[in-house]
């Protein structure tokens, strides 16, 4: 059973506890409107920012473009000339330096023969080092014997002159001269300045 509820207060203070509550009801509206216009800025602002940020990175990217692919087309030629270098290097066995040919190829020089430029170079088939000598030498007569020792080695192969000419070496008449040869890769160092080519079976 419901008890029926008495009101015993006067009217005007019915209207004055009313015009209360109806004012707490306004602020509290009030309150959590400008909370809500306060979270709806904030957020605002912040994708504003986040979308500066990007337009920002993006433009750079862009004016970083060039020279990124300049950038990454550097290092691919320098990747493949370092492939390159090494599938040189790989051809290359421990008997066969460089310095060893070098070595080899001055010991036999005749007195009144100088070398003025050397070029090595490996090939895959067959494997060998083809060699290129430029260099001055007296007379002809000197260099017929330069060529004679370095065909009379059983290091080298295919001892040819390329090229000889009359020229001019220090003010002097000279035989200008280009020698081509090629060095198996079978070769082994027998002492500084001298080498042979292996025999069968010979690592």
């Amino acid at each position: 059973m419901i008890l029926p509820v008495m009101d015993f207060l006067p009217s005007e203070s019915r209207r004055a506890v009313n015009a209360v509550r109806a004012k707490r009801r306004i602020a509290l509206l009030g309150i959590l409107l400008l909370v809500f216009s306060v979270g709806v800025s904030a957020h605002s602002w912040n994708s504003a920012r986040l979308a500066d940020s990007e337009r920002a990175v993006g433009a750079m990217l862009v004016a970083n473009a060039p020279g990124v692919d300049e950038l990454m087309n550097g290092l691919a030629n320098e990747q493949s000339i370092l492939a390159r270098a090494l599938r040189v290097t790989d051809g290359l066995v421990p008997a066969i330096l460089a310095s060893s040919v070098v070595a080899t190829i001055t010991n036999m020089l005749p007195e009144q023969v100088t070398l003025t430029g050397m070029r090595l170079e490996t090939s895959d088939a067959p494997k060998q080092m083809l060699v290129v000598l430029n260099g001055v030498a007296k007379t002809n007569k000197e260099l017929v014997e330069f060529e004679q020792k370095l065909a009379g080695s059983s290091a080298f192969r295919g001892v040819t002159i390329s090229e000889s000419k009359i020229g001019e070496f220090m003010g002097k008449r000279v035989e200008e001269f280009t020698v081509s040869l090629q060095v198996p890769l079978s070769v082994q160092v027998c002492k500084p300045g001298t080498m042979r080519v292996a025999k069968a079976g010979v690592n």
